[in-house]
């Protein structure tokens, strides 16, 4: 009788799964208990951090994968415990006082963040930094005290004195600002770079020639020169204003003011219309607003005016979106290397945005994006 003897394949499958590491053969080397290896290994801020850190540290030794299968098993039973609503997104804003007036931009992810997290079942937590005097590790605090597992940061206002440095172990974060530098979380922000190449290109093929721009200082900064580098790389820097932080908002609507009489141009790319709409009347009259196309940037302030949408929205449920899936992998932490995901915008034009050009300078209101 002929024995069949094992192929090399069936021999390092079997040896494979004879040798592999589980939680157990963890526990027992670490000489703790199973249930402080599952929280370690799934970064609880339940664990001490040097706990946390020597149990990784035996696993990794030891030679420890993760089934999937096994994991996303365990995922299951877990949430398929907990009662819609009951996973918690926390969104913090880092206003400098609970009077401050919230930025358009802003309120659009805001809102975004609160319709994709009801459609996922989700619950918002909205927790604003003034009232913990911004020490974000008092936020931290209130937010693993109510079991909160995600967190989204909003973009901060330049010049707010926010320290970033916490410890973030336990938690998923999403940041929806390039400001956010330290620590660098994972974001979703609108492709800004992009976005304005498009909006230039689209203008000039219109016919329109001395196209400007107005910002204010913290914009220009805040935006990480996203929409100056575009204006520069189509040769329009010369005609580009950037005011001065410092003044009144008379000192820099002068400054506007003499911008106009000098460049005079026939377009202008306005962070604000309605600041250089009050230069334009200052400057020629009653016909100043009349004679030069606006375009805003970001959410419009009126409806006269055509005006890029940044899709703070988009931003927003993007970020919920993300984070459903670092909550459902357990990716908690500041990341080893962060990833950016970047939101095209739209560029909507007023119903007649270019009454008075002639005829081939016109084309029908479009979108980008």
């Amino acid at each position: 009788m002929s024995v069949k003897s094992e192929s090399p394949t069936s021999r390092k499958t079997k040896t494979r799964a004879q040798t592999r590491v589980g939680l157990r053969d963890i526990a027992h080397q670490a000489g703790v208990c199973l249930m402080t290896v599952s929280l370690s290994l799934r970064n609880n801020p339940k664990i001490s951090k040097s706990t946390r850190e020597r149990v990784k540290r035996v696993a990794e030794e030891m030679g420890y994968r993760p089934d999937p299968e096994l994991s996303r098993l365990m995922k299951h039973l877990r949430t398929s415990r907990v009662s819609p609503g009951s996973v918690a997104i926390g969104v913090v804003d880092f206003y400098p006082e609970l009077q401050f007036e919230e930025l358009s931009h802003n309120r659009m992810i805001r809102q975004g963040i609160q319709a994709r997290a009801e459609e996922l079942g989700f619950a918002i937590s909205r927790f604003r930094a003034a009232e913990y005097g911004l020490d974000i590790n008092r936020v931290l605090k209130v937010i693993r005290n109510r079991g909160l597992e995600a967190v989204v940061l909003l973009p901060p206002l330049l010049g707010v004195p926010v320290s970033l440095e916490a410890d973030w172990d336990g938690l998923c974060v999403i940041s929806t600002a390039t400001s956010i530098v330290s620590p660098r979380f994972h974001c979703v922000v609108p492709h800004q770079f992009a976005n304005m190449m498009n909006l230039i290109e689209m203008i000039k093929n219109r016919g329109f020639e001395k196209i400007g721009a107005v910002f204010e200082g913290t914009f220009d900064d805040r935006t990480a020169h996203n929409f100056t580098a575009a204006l520069k790389w189509h040769d329009l820097g010369k005609r580009t204003l950037t005011t001065g932080q410092q003044g009144s908002k008379v000192e820099q609507r002068m400054q506007i003011v003499k911008w106009l009489k000098r460049h005079t141009p026939d377009l202008i790319f306005a962070q604000s219309p309605a600041a250089v709409e009050a230069a334009l009347s200052q400057a020629f009259g009653d016909q100043g607003p009349h004679r030069v196309e606006i375009v805003g940037l970001g959410h419009p302030e009126s409806e006269t005016n055509s005006y890029m949408d940044e899709r703070g929205d988009l931003v927003g449920s993007t970020a919920v979106d993300l984070l459903a899936g670092m909550v459902y992998c357990q990716e908690t932490g500041v990341p080893a290397s962060s990833r950016t995901t970047m939101v095209a915008g739209r560029i909507v034009f007023h119903d007649d945005p270019f009454e008075g050009k002639s005829p081939a300078q016109v084309s029908k209101p479009s979108m980008v994006g």
